[in-house]
C-alpha cells in the first residue's frame, strides 16, 4: 500500500501530528509519500527546518494558494502537478489533512479521471472558525474573511453531498461528525474518528523529571503546573488560571512567548522535542479555553500529550474530548470558572496515580493506536474499490 499524505502549510501542531504521524505510518506501510504545500520560501524554510528533526519522509512540494475562489483553479492545477510527480498510483490512499484541502482533491480527481480513494481528515470546523474570528476583525482583512466565509460554505456544499465518490471522513471529534449529520443530511460518506495523537517521544521520564525540576529549582514534593500557549491563538486563556494558582503556591511552568512577571513562574518556549522533559517535571497541566463550538469540538494536541503523560488536568469544560476523558479516568478537575480551584491533591497521590492516568492516556491517544486505526481505514477504502 502506498500512502499519500496532503499537508497544505505550517501550523503548531505540525511535528506533533504530521511529522510524527508519517513517520510511524513509515515503519508500517509500503511506502510513504507527503505532499507538502507551501505559501513562500519562508514558510518553505521553516518546513524543512522541523522536518530536520524527524525520519526523513519522501517530500514532493507544490504551491499552495489560499482559500479564495478566485485560487481555486490553481489550487488543482498546483496539486495535480505535485501527484503526477508521485509516480504509480496504483494500491494508493489520498490522506488529506483539512476539510477545504479535501474539497480541492475531490475536485481534481473528478476532474482527470483518477481512480484513488481519498481520507478527509477534518482537524476543526473552518467555517465555524470563521464565524469566530471575524467580528474580531476589521476592514480589509474582515471584507476578504466574508468572503472566505461564503466560498468555504459553497466547498462544503459541495464536498458533503450524496455521491459516489470514493471518500471516508475522519474528524478529531464526536461534535463535529454530529455537525455534519446535522447540517448536511444527504453526506453519505461513512465517519469516523480520530482525535491528535500524542507521538512516540511522549514518555514519561523519572530522571528527566528530577533534571529539570533541578535545573528549575524546584523540590521534589512542590507541585508544579504547565501551561503550553506555543501557538498564543486568541481562543486559549490558559494564562487566566496562572496567576490564581501561583497564588496558591503552585510553581508554574509557563511555556509562552508571553512573559508574566508573577512570583513562582517561569516562563521559556522550548523545542517540540524536549517537551517529554518537562511534561515530565510537571504534575499538573491546564487546559482553559473559551466555551464555543470551535472549541467544544477540538481535539488539542496538548492534551492528548498531557494526558498520555499522566498529567492532572484543570480544565474549564471547553473540550468535548478533554471532559469524557476527565470524568471517565479521575485524571483532572472540571470546573466552570477559576475561583472553584481551590484544593487540589497532594504530591503524593500525583505520584501514586500517574501510572495509571498514563495507561488510560496511551489507550485513547498515543500514536500506535491511532496510528494502526487509520491503517485500517485505508485498507478498508482499497477494498471498496
Amino acid at each position: 500500500m502506498k500512502l499519500i499524505y496532503i499537508a497544505t502549510g505550517d501550523v503548531s501542531v505540525y511535528e506533533s501530528q504530521v511529522m510524527e504521524l508519517l513517520t510511524f505510518l513509515k515503519e508500517e506501510l509500503d511506502e510513504v509519500v507527503l505532499l507538502q504545500g507551501y505559501s513562500n520560501e519562508e514558510e518553505r524554510k521553516i518546513l524543512l527546518e522541523k522536518h530536520s528533526r524527524h525520519t526523513q519522509i519522501k517530500t514532493i512540494w507544490f504551491k499552495n494558494y489560499p482559500t479564495y475562489p478566485f485560487y481555486e483553479k490553481k489550487r488543482i492545477k498546483s496539486i495535480y502537478a505535485a501527484l503526477k510527480q508521485v509516480g504509480s498510483l496504483e494500491d494508493a490512499v489520498l490522506h488529506v489533512r483539512s476539510e477545504c484541502t479535501g474539497y480541492i482533491l475531490k475536485r481534481t480527481v473528478k476532474k482527470y479521471n483518477l481512480e484513488i480513494p481519498i481520507l478527509i481528515d477534518i482537524r476543526g470546523v473552518i467555517y465555524e472558525e470563521l464565524k469566530y474570528k471575524i467580528p474580531l476583525v476589521k476592514g480589509k482583512r474582515k471584507f476578504l474573511s466574508l468572503i472566505q466565509k461564503w466560498y468555504i460554505k459553497k466547498c462544503y456544499n459541495r464536498l458533503f453531498c450524496k455521491d459516489e465518490a470514493r471518500i471516508k471522513l475522519s474528524s478529531v471529534s464526536p461534535l463535529i461528525n454530529e455537525y455534519i449529520k446535522e447540517n448536511y443530511p444527504k453526506c453519505n460518506y461513512e465517519m469516523q474518528l480520530h482525535p491528535n495523537i500524542a507521538g512516540t517521544l511522549f514518555e514519561y521520564s523519572p530522571e528527566r523529571r528530577m533534571q529539570i525540576r533541578k535545573e528549575l529549582g524546584y523540590g521534589d514534593k512542590d507541585i508544579v503546573a504547565i501551561c503550553s500557549t506555543a501557538s498564543n491563538a486568541i481562543w486559549q486563556k490558559d494564562y487566566l488560571v496562572v496567576e490564581h494558582l501561583a497564588k496558591m503556591g503552585i510553581k508554574i511552568i509557563n511555556l509562552s512567548k508571553n512573559k508574566l512577571n508573577l512570583d513562582n513562574v517561569t516562563t521559556m518556549t522550548v523545542k517540540f522535542t524536549d517537551m517529554p522533559a518537562y511534561l515530565s517535571a510537571a504534575d499538573i497541566a491546564v487546559l482553559w479555553r473559551d466555551n464555543t463550538f470551535m472549541n467544544n469540538s477540538a481535539s488539542p494536541s496538548k492534551f492528548s500529550e498531557f494526558a498520555a503523560m499522566g498529567l492532572y488536568v484543570i480544565h474549564n469544560k471547553s473540550v468535548e474530548n478533554a471532559i469524557r476523558h476527565i470524568k471517565e479516568n479521575g485524571s483532572g478537575i472540571l470546573v466552570d470558572n477559576i475561583q472553584e480551584i481551590k484544593e487540589l491533591p497532594l504530591a503524593e497521590e500525583f505520584a501514586v496515580k500517574r501510572k495509571e492516568w498514563i495507561k488510560a492516556g496511551k489507550k485513547k491517544f498515543d500514536i500506535s493506536v491511532l496510528g494502526h486505526s487509520y491503517i485500517a481505514l485505508y485498507k478498508k477504502l482499497l477494498e471498496n474499490t
